[in-house]
């Protein structure tokens, strides 16, 4: 079906036939590879393909793909030199979690998943990326999610994620297709000059164009070619349509991220055809609306976690989007338990306004604790947020801290710590030695304890609090106002 290429990057290890799922809608269909293929495998001998209603199938095969300026990108790039075997030019993706079963929702009746890493690649990211794919009876598109983890020690600043796309519409008639760019629809897309096949087909990059181009001239040679197309999804090339003639290849990319150890990125695209032009970008303005209304994840700015005063640990988190969010349910671990649910915490729904938010977990002993979210849709998906850690240091000490604020009015809060179990007693007294209030008296364990006390029935002036545990005495100051 396909043309020859004139370099050779030798890669034998997809051979071996792949798993794909097809996701059918009814009007188009599209198969995707454990592996990170779109369409085909890279020799067009496994697949499917991309097929739109009566139309052959338009796709020859397509990747994910993904790097930085430094040492260029890997993934699945798909062209492939004549041979025996056939060889990829591009083939850095294994999986790591098989594909799970077509599951649904209320907006998608066609939802599958599958994890690959880096692994076959020369010099390895070391990233495992999560493919989630969505679909539904009668869209002309299909949804990729792809959630990219860098396990490594590296940061790689100048990261992007990107589709190569190699079309053939028109099956056999490749060599008289036609490009196109939608800047404003962040779509890339080519169309045949003929009559096989009728239809547009494009890739949207749904996260945001940063890069891209078509192209009928391969990048670069078996040295110089990841380097070459990270430069093809850095910038924009050629954006305006072309009525020349050619065998072209879509790249488009998203980007750039400062890609941290342990961080992860969360990318989408979308495969949309249509019957021509107009209707073409009418299923990309559809992808673009679902993924924004239905699948974009919650934005977790920040998750930290601090140890107060009394010895609880503060937990707060930031969103600065949220999708259907119903909520977040807490979760804790230490270094010798699994994680269990300790909390939930009620999300906005769906917000582009920054949302704070809060957890306070109490009564811990000493010891080092481990904390996530457990972020859940309304339609009962998750995700899981990073994880945070701290230590809840053991009391060793007897402590009456100094009540905040002071100066106030009308209340304030005292807090104090015991390093033993005993009866305690926390009161208030005038200047005169009389007592005012009684905070506390009772049996407490070894911990840190607070108080607010308000004194709006009280006059203004100083007044005294002492704290009593056993045979340690302390007291201290604090000023009313009024």
């Amino acid at each position: 079906m396909k043309k020859s290429l004139f370099f050779v990057l030798l890669i034998s290890s997809l051979t071996f036939p792949q798993i794909f799922v097809n996701h059918n809608t009814g009007t188009l269909q599209v198969s995707l590879f454990e592996n990170g293929y779109i369409g085909h495998n890279f020799d067009a001998t496994q697949g499917n393909g991309v097929v739109f209603g009566t139309a052959p199938d338009a796709m020859f095969t397509a990747g994910l793909m993904f790097g930085d300026n430094v040492r260029g990108v890997n993934g699945m790039v798909g062209s492939f030199v004549q041979g025996t075997p056939q060889t990829p030019i591009i083939a850095d993706l294994q999986p790591f979690i098989p594909f799970t079963p077509f599951s649904s929702d209320p907006n998608f009746n066609q939802i599958a998943e599958v994890t690959m890493n880096d692994g076959l690649a020369p010099v390895p990211y070391d990233v495992t990326i999560k493919l989630k794919s969505y679909s539904n009876t009668g869209d002309k598109f299909v949804i990729l999610t792809y959630q990219l983890t860098n396990n490594s020690s590296t940061t790689y600043s100048n990261f992007r994620v990107g589709i190569f796309a190699d079309w053939d519409v028109g099956a056999a008639a490749y060599m008289n297709n036609r490009r196109g760019m939608d800047i404003p629809r962040n779509l890339v897309y080519q169309y045949l000059q003929g009559t096989q096949d009728p239809n547009y087909y494009g890739v949207v990059a749904l996260s945001g164009l940063t890069g891209g181009t078509s192209t009928d001239i391969f990048p670069g040679n078996t040295s110089t070619i990841r380097n070459e197309i990270y430069l093809l999804i850095n910038n924009i090339y050629d954006s305006t349509s072309s009525t020349r003639l050619g065998d072209f290849r879509s790249f488009i990319g998203s980007g750039p991220y400062t890609f941290t150890p342990g961080g992860t990125i969360d990318v989408a695209f979308a495969i949309v055809a249509g019957t021509n032009l107009a209707d073409l970008q009418a299923s990309a303005d559809a992808a673009a609306f679902k993924y924004n209304n239905f699948i974009l994840p919650v934005e977790l700015s920040s998750f930290t976690a601090s140890v107060n005063l009394n010895g609880d640990v503060e937990l707060q988190w930031i969103t600065e989007t949220e999708i259907n969010n119903h909520g977040f349910t807490v979760e804790r671990k230490t270094e010798n338990s699994d994680f269990i649910s300790i909390g939930f915490v009620k999300g906005n729904g769906t917000t582009t306004e920054r949302k704070v938010y809060s957890y306070v977990d109490k009564n811990l002993e000493a010891g080092k604790y481990i904390y996530r979210l457990k972020q859940i849709d309304y339609n009962g998906q998750f995700e899981y947020s990073k994880e945070v850690e701290v230590d809840v240091m053991p009391i060793k000490e007897f402590a009456l801290n100094q009540n905040y604020p002071n100066p106030f009015n009308p209340s304030t809060v005292i807090s104090w710590q015991s390093p033993v179990d005993s009866w305690q007693t926390l009161k208030v007294y005038d200047l005169l030695g009389n007592e005012v209030a009684t905070l506390f008296d009772g049996f407490r364990t070894a911990g840190k304890y607070s108080v607010r006390f308000d004194m709006s029935e009280l006059s203004a002036g100083t007044y005294y609090y002492q704290l009593r545990v056993g045979e340690f005495i302390q007291t201290k100051k604090m000023t009313l106002l009024k």
